[in-house]
C-alpha cells in the first residue's frame, strides 16, 4: 500500500453461509495532487454490478480484447493484470476496471485525480488467501460504505 494510506472499510455481497459474490475494500490517504484521496477496490464476480454503481457507471465489463494498451496494471495472484480506464463516469471519480483470476477487478478513485496512483507500482491480494493476509493501517471508515452510498 502506498505510504500514509490505511484501510477505511470493507463490504460485501452475498451470503456469508454460501460465498461472497464480490467484496469492496476502501483505502484513504494523501492523493498524488494534494488532499486526501480514496481507492474503492472491487473484486466480483461477472454480472453481480457494484463495481458499476460505485463507478456511476452502466459498463459491467472489461472492454473486449483489443490492440488498445491498457492505461494501468495492477500485480493480482502475481501476475501483472491490465486496468483500462472506465469512459463516462461522474468527474468527481476516476475509474479502471481489468480481469484477474475470474473476477472483474475495479479501481475507482475519488477525486478523480487520486486515480493518478495506478501507476505506481501496486499489487493486489486476493483475501480468499487466508495464508496471505495482509496487515493494514487502518484509519477513519469511509461514508462511501453506507447503503446508498
Amino acid at each position: 500500500m502506498p505510504v500514509g494510506w490505511a484501510l477505511a472499510g470493507m463490504a460485501t455481497v452475498g451470503d456469508v453461509s454460501d460465498r461472497f459474490r464480490a467484496t469492496v475494500v476502501s483505502l484513504r490517504g494523501p492523493a498524488p495532487l494534494g488532499g486526501t484521496g480514496e481507492w474503492l477496490i472491487v473484486a466480483e464476480e461477472p454480472g453481480i454490478g457494484l463495481g458499476a454503481s460505485y463507478a456511476g457507471t452502466a459498463l459491467t465489463a472489461p472492454p473486449p480484447a483489443s490492440t488498445e494498451v491498457p492505461s494501468a496494471r495492477v500485480h493480482a495472484l502475481g501476475h501483472p493484470t491490465p486496468l483500462w480506464p472506465v469512459p463516462d463516469v461522474p468527474a468527481d471519480r476516476s475509474a479502471y476496471l481489468g480481469e484477474a483470476a475470474g473476477v472483474w477487478l475495479w479501481l475507482i478513485s475519488f477525486p478523480a485525480d487520486a486515480g493518478y496512483a495506478v501507476l505506481e507500482d501496486l499489487a493486489v491480494a486476493d483475501l480468499r488467501d487466508q495464508q496471505h493476509l495482509p496487515v493494514l493501517e487502518t484509519g477513519e471508515l469511509s461514508q462511501r460504505l453506507r447503503p446508498g452510498h
